[in-house]
């Protein structure tokens, strides 16, 4: 029992990652499946119609149908004018989603007990409530909550209505249909969790440099802009790091070495800020440390940690000791407006070749 409220609660988190992740494709599907099964429950309860003006029309049935195709006929313009084009909102639709399952599964469940005389179990009404589990996306709660009110409701009805033997037969389909549907759920809830963690890591392997486990070029630049873009007001502080004659270490201990140095260095830059900020490596020996939120005080505690544990690095030999340079700037304004990522970056640039002007293995800031 433990085990199974461990794997209804995974589910329920993977189901809710996943849809907070791709929110938009998630409401362009429903949206879509919405539209196209509105058109076939129309044709549908439309052929049904049909056939009971012949086919069946000792069961009398014809007046239900009747009004099943009217009222759809009404609802089917509204639906597809409202959804078919435009997106909506992840929580409108969510919910008009599942008003519309509550809906179809109501009259077959109505239709699978009328004409009541007849006394039959149901036929369409367990598979059709398996069916709306992997026709909308839902979160796996909200998926299984509908599945077992559809479920109750017709158990219920059915005990209401129709002979212990035929009640008997519905009991088992339904519990049948309750354990199909929630091993139908297990299954597409965790491919879809599957399916996500690819995605996620198909990303980050994009937008990481492998060598280092930091952000490639192309990341960085992006993550810092955006950050500069939606918080227009707020500190940052750029900060370049160059390791101090990296060639030096490649000629003398190998490239093995030297890849061996830069994936220590991207770990220190990592472990030496918040987890928020952002270290990425720009190419070669160089990287770049984007300090959000901090002022000039907290990013010198920070730049002093680095340089600390690069000196404490050493070669294979253990004789080398290593040392970085690092040029800072400091978030300001230009006229009435904060400076762009550009001009912050030529800021760190020109602060990191003063210190290796001047020596290298120290840091300065561009004021």
């Amino acid at each position: 029992m433990e085990l199974l409220y461990k794997i209804k609660d995974r589910l329920q988190q993977d189901s809710i990652s996943y849809i907070e992740d791709n929110k938009t494709s998630v409401t362009k599907n429903n949206q879509k499946t919405l539209c196209t099964l509105n058109v076939i429950y129309f044709i549908v309860v439309f052929g049904y119609f049909c056939a009971s003006l012949n086919v069946f029309s000792e069961w009398q049935v014809t007046r239900m149908y009747a009004s099943a195709v009217i009222l759809h006929a009404i609802l089917l313009p509204a639906v597809l004018v409202r959804y078919k084009k435009k997106v909506r909102s992840y929580k409108e639709v969510s919910l008009v989603c599942r008003a519309f399952q509550l809906y179809v599964m109501t009259f077959a469940g109505i239709m699978s007990i009328v004409p009541v005389e007849m006394n039959q179990p149901a036929v369409y009404y367990m598979p059709m409530t398996v069916a709306f589990m992997v026709a909308f996306t839902y979160t796996f709660y909200q998926a299984m909550g509908l599945m077992l009110v559809e479920m109750a409701a017709y158990i219920l009805a059915s005990f209401l209505t129709k002979s212990i033997a035929v009640f008997s037969v519905d009991l088992f389909s339904c519990l049948f249909g309750v354990a199909l549907a929630g091993y139908v759920a297990k299954i597409l809830y965790s491919y879809r969790a599957r399916e996500h963690e690819a995605k996620q890591r198909l990303r980050r392997m994009g937008m990481v440099d492998r060598l280092t486990s930091t952000y490639n070029k192309a990341s960085t630049e992006f993550l810092c802009k955006e950050f500069m873009r939606s918080h227009p007001t707020s500190d940052c502080v750029m900060v370049i790091v160059d390791f101090d004659n990296f060639k030096t270490v490649n000629d003398t201990y190998g490239h093995q070495a030297g890849d061996a140095v830069l994936r220590s260095l991207g770990q220190i830059l990592r472990h030496s800020m918040d987890t928020d900020d952002i270290a990425g490596r720009f190419g070669g020996d160089e990287f770049i440390m984007f300090l959000k939120e901090k002022d000039t005080a907290e990013a010198i505690k920070c730049v002093e940690r680095v340089m600390e544990q690069t000196h404490a690095m050493r070669a294979p030999d253990g004789k080398q000791p290593f040392s970085c340079s690092i040029g800072m700037a400091v978030r300001c304004t230009k006229g009435d407006e904060m400076e762009n990522y550009a001009d912050l970056f030529a800021r760190a640039d020109r602060a990191l070749y003063e210190v290796k002007r001047n020596g290298k293995n120290n840091f300065k800031i561009d004021s």
